[in-house]
């Protein structure tokens, strides 16, 4: 995780923290009705315990929620210390404008004290280059801090929740980790055997007969002894040839309505012309990049069709429920033969011709609507990772 600081009108200081996590035994970033344990839950109690401040005060939040079984490794979390509480002897209010009984901790107070006179002298240092040594020992002062405060919350955490780095939030407007975000970045990991063919059968003409039988054997020669539930691995096999380019046909502006949650997709049909206008406006989105890396597995018989590891990388300013997964399931799906390269279109503009598509014969382009999600597979939570979050304003110290 990270963690930053900043002065804000209140009076309060703002903390953020981006975290790397399994989720196996957290359910996701923000709190869930059935969600027993989340990895929100473990921040403050974490925070709670070092600072000796309430969990209102303290006011966790992320930069965003993840599905059940996702993982995170650039998740970005915010806490607040309240300036009173630095200014103070001893972790206590300075003066009478303190409005809380919370009092910092023996062992949190020194700390984020430092940190926050780190601060002052970060912003009040020389501009000029003939600062000498001056502005490293105020860069290495706020490292220590930062390692400092790192060790101390993740002395506090689970093993499966790792803080990362720390940051001081230097700017004149509160930090919120869910606003002014220029980049979120998704990765997916999948491994799949590839798609080959046997030469043709003369006694029997079912094309399946053709395909190499270790194609048919599934997912469980796929394995690695290093797998930690963070890979998807194919019970088909694939074309790795289709996937750059089915990949490279999302890239751009588009109304990705059809790679929403179902849960968001129903109730279209009965809605005024203005709504259906803002609904497509909602789901309009630019993505910046949709790209897979092959890698070969090395350790793989030659003899035998190829095992691939495949990562794909996502990046957009934001992304819909299950999005990401929704795009990585029909990609997969175009490279296993079920979808064809030319329904991407279809499903980007939410509407088709008559023409005979993978989905029957068009009757009419309200039947042709009703049926579009039924063309979407989302892929397993497994191999998506939360890999980046980036801001408009990089004020962290």
């Amino acid at each position: 995780s990270s963690v930053g600081a900043t002065n804000t009108m209140d009076g309060k200081r703002e903390a953020t923290c981006s975290s790397s996590r399994h989720p196996p035994s957290k359910k996701s970033k923000h709190k869930q009705s059935k969600a027993p344990i989340t990895v929100q839950q473990q921040l403050e109690t974490a925070l709670h315990q070092w600072t000796g401040l309430s969990i209102a005060t303290l006011r966790v939040r992320g930069a965003g929620r993840t599905d059940k079984g996702v993982h995170a490794s650039g998740q970005v979390a915010g806490f607040d210390v309240p300036l009173s509480l630095l200014k103070g002897e001893g972790g206590g209010g300075s003066d009478e404008t303190t409005d809380s009984c919370d009092r910092l901790s023996e062992h949190a107070f020194p700390l984020l004290r430092g940190a926050y006179q780190s601060l002052t002298q970060h912003r009040h240092q020389p501009t000029n280059s003939d600062t000498g040594n001056a502005n490293d020992n105020i860069q290495r002062k706020t490292y220590t801090d930062q390692w400092k405060i790192r060790r101390a919350l993740s002395t506090r955490l689970p093993p499966d929740i790792v803080i990362r780095s720390t940051w001081i939030w230097n700017g004149d407007e509160a930090f919120e980790a869910r606003q002014r975000i220029s980049c979120k970045t998704y990765v997916y990991h999948l491994r799949f055997r590839s798609l080959t063919y046997c030469s043709p059968s003369t006694t029997n003409n079912d094309d399946t007969s053709q395909l190499h039988p270790i194609c048919h054997a599934g997912p469980h020669l796929l394995r690695r002894i290093s797998d930690q539930n963070d890979v998807w691995s194919s019970p088909w096999p694939l074309d790795p040839s289709l996937l750059p380019t089915a990949c490279q046909l999302f890239v751009g502006v588009h109304d990705f309505g059809n790679f929403i949650h179902k849960d968001d997709r129903r109730g279209g049909s009965t809605r005024s012309k203005r709504n259906a206008t803002d609904r497509e406006k909602s789901h309009s989105i630019d993505l910046f990049q949709f790209t897979v890396d092959l890698q070969l597995d090395q350790y793989e018989d030659r003899s035998i069709p190829p095992i691939y590891d495949a990562k794909f990388t996502l990046k957009a300013k934001g992304f819909h429920r299950q999005m990401v997964r929704n795009l990585v399931g029909f990609v997969v799906d175009v490279a296993r033969g079920l979808r064809l390269l030319e329904d991407i279109p279809m499903l980007l503009t939410g509407t088709a011709g008559h023409e005979k598509t993978r989905i029957g014969d068009a009757i009419s382009s309200s039947i042709i609507d009703a049926s579009l999600p039924s063309l979407v597979n989302a892929a397993p939570a497994c191999g998506l990772c939360l890999a980046k979050v980036e801001y408009e304003r990089n004020n962290f110290v």
